[in-house]
């Protein structure tokens, strides 16, 4: 979820740099809107395309060499009993508290979008309209700048009866009427409350209405055939304002803007080759953002995966393989001196990827070369037995000053016991709580029970005995070679 969003955001960013810098500044208004639109939907689905790529055996040797979804953790640690469900417990209340402003967030802009319509919507209801050239207008009692928004124009009545409305004024907002800039002001406020998080959205809001602003500007342009005037209109206009946020409307800086697009002209080879280098941007962030995979043409011959029920060969590989492995072994052995200056180490899991190019390398050496190696890719373990309490053991369970209690791994009150029964469990764990980790908990209680219902333990042990792959962890085929040669 998280690298989605940031895959969001960076695409989203880039592309509104792109406009910003380049497309902002010249004269392709229609292109422009298009643009931002797309740009903000693409940015929102790239993350989530997903293609393969074929490479050749020279390229595949080092890459993946497979890819699951159920993939392991990038750390592995033990760490004091009890702590570790207590950081999970803090955890979910954090992702609670996210979840929980982001609700907050969402719902108050929701709000105040319902509230801008609801406004824009008594204005209507609440005022006289009138049909003149194709125009709605509503005539509204308060002094205001013209302004529209769907298909209607709110005007101030008198000025309206009085003919006091310039043309050029009236021209502009049919514009934003027929060319349906209320559509997108709509779909950006409802971006917003569903990505109100993404910083460059906002900015992105400000460009929409400057461009519905370029392509109003335009269109009057044409009709009336004369930009001086109608630019001395706008300074006059321009320390008025409607007070709708969802509306057009005037500021100096926006104003500003206008007029000197204006007078901008791009040529038509200009605006092709922007338009293609846009398209070329795209289609590389599919590349950058997008989901991309790995599918070899022929298996490679430099390394050939072992049977699955192999754990050596006779051959052995190479002795550049030997060190690829232990260049990866090296990647994930934490190793350091503690306060009594005994040293200490702590395996931590491969990505994924490493993972599986660990394992064919290790199943693929001679037993002489895996011995060599401080540290082994060892085959799944058998699942644990099932293991049932018995009645006085069970009743034992209850009692909260001596048991915390976890129920198919959720912290439940040892009173929650009492609607099961000793039969009712196929797997009990028990570890012993040492100062430190009652010292976390508040000394609640000495020893962490964890108990498995008989379907969850089915589940968890199909899951295991369906899991073939190979974990980082102690060469103990060594340890043993070397116990009993010292015993020797």
């Amino acid at each position: 979820m998280m690298l989605y969003l940031f895959k969001f955001v960076a695409c989203s960013a880039l592309l509104l740099l792109l406009y910003r810098v380049v497309l902002e500044k010249e004269k392709m208004l229609r292109f422009n809107r298009f643009y931002l639109i797309f740009s903000l939907v693409f940015s929102a689905l790239v993350p989530l395309f997903s293609f393969e790529i074929t490479m050749s055996n020279a390229e595949r040797i080092t890459t993946v060499i497979e890819r699951t979804q159920n993939v392991y953790p990038i750390r592995e640690e033990i760490p004091a009993p009890g702590a570790a469900t207590i950081t999970a417990q803090e955890k979910i209340e954090i992702k609670h508290l996210i979840w929980g402003i982001y609700g907050l967030v969402s719902l108050g802009l929701l709000l105040r979008f319902t509230k801008n319509i609801g406004a824009l919507w008594y204005q209507i209801r609440s005022h006289s309209t009138v049909k003149k050239e194709q125009l709605h207008f509503v005539l509204v009692s308060q002094p205001t700048v013209p302004y529209s928004f769907g298909r209607y124009v709110f005007v101030n009545q008198d000025d309206f009866e009085k003919n006091k409305i310039e043309p050029e004024i009236l021209l502009h907002e049919q514009a934003h009427i027929q060319q349906r800039h209320s559509w997108d002001v709509v779909f950006m406020e409802l971006l917003l409350v569903v990505a109100w998080w993404n910083p460059v959205l906002w900015i992105y809001r400000k460009a929409m209405t400057l461009n519905h602003e370029f392509l109003a500007d335009d269109w009057v342009i044409h009709q009336i055939q004369s930009v001086s005037s109608y630019q001395y209109l706008l300074l006059n206009k321009v320390c008025q304002s409607n007070g709708i946020v969802l509306t057009s409307s005037f500021n100096y800086l926006i104003t500003k803007k206008r007029l000197k697009m204006m007078h901008k002209i791009t040529s038509l080879p200009k605006k092709y080759a922007i338009q293609g280098a846009v398209v070329l941007l795209c289609t590389s962030l599919i590349a950058v953002f997008g989901e991309v995979s790995f599918a070899q043409q022929t298996p490679p011959s430099t390394l050939k995966s072992p049977k699955s029920e192999a754990s050596a060969t006779e051959e052995g590989v190479s002795a550049e393989l030997v060190k690829e492995y232990q260049q990866l072994m090296n990647k994930y052995i934490k190793k350091g001196v503690g306060k009594d200056g005994k040293e200490w180490s702590t395996i931590h899991q491969p990505t994924e990827t490493d993972r599986a190019r660990m394992e064919v390398i290790f199943r693929a050496m001679s037993k002489e070369q895996q011995l060599q190696q401080e540290l082994a890719m060892n085959p799944p373990l058998k699942p644990f037995a099932r293991i049932t309490p018995t009645e006085k053991e069970f009743e034992s369970y209850k009692n909260p000053q001596v048991y915390g209690v976890w129920i198919d791994d959720k912290k439940v009150p040892n009173s929650a016991l009492n609607n099961y029964k000793a039969s009712d469990f196929s797997q009990v764990f028990i570890s012993k709580l040492y100062k430190n980790a009652q010292a976390t908990i508040g000394y609640k209680y000495k020893y962490q029970l964890d108990l498995m219902t008989t379907a969850h333990y089915e589940k968890h042990r199909a899951e295991w005995l369906a899991d073939k792959r190979y974990r980082l962890g102690p060469n103990f085929e060594k340890f043993r070679k070397e116990n009993e040669a010292k015993k020797k």
